[in-house]
């Protein structure tokens, strides 16, 4: 952020320790219910958020059930997918790529072939129940 002429505020700082604590994507009024005692508003959370994707620090990870989830660019968490429940929304990160080389490439020809699409990169979510969701 500093890179590019911005000041790393107290509600910045308080965005990104909570992003970095999770395991999984956060919706902004996620982030703010984690920042609780340090009395960061609701208002800060989102500017922060947005600046962050701004500067491609923060990316968005998932928008289902109308509420958009933000995680670390995968320049600082690496080339992952996500798990998306259909009842509660919840988003879990699914660690590395379950695309193999092989599969992706010849989708990447017949995309180029087809479409004269040049595929350069891809983001997979899988939907369908988490494991509370399942068992209910």
């Amino acid at each position: 952020m500093a890179e590019r002429g911005f000041r790393l505020t107290g509600p910045r700082k308080a965005v990104l320790d909570v992003l970095l604590d999770q395991a999984a994507p956060l919706s902004a009024a996620e982030i703010h219910g984690r920042l609780a005692n340090r009395r960061v508003n609701l208002v800060s959370v989102y500017r922060a958020v947005h600046l962050m994707l701004d500067l491609g620090v923060l990316r968005v990870a998932d928008a289902s059930k109308g509420t958009q989830r933000f995680e670390l660019a995968e320049e600082f968490t690496g080339h992952h997918h996500h798990l998306v429940c259909r009842v509660c929304g919840s988003v879990e990160d699914l660690d590395g790529c379950v695309v193999a080389d092989d599969l992706l490439a010849a989708l990447s020809r017949r995309i180029r072939r087809a479409r004269k699409f040049r595929v350069l990169d891809h983001d997979l979510r899988l939907f369908g129940l988490c494991a509370h969701c399942n068992t209910t």
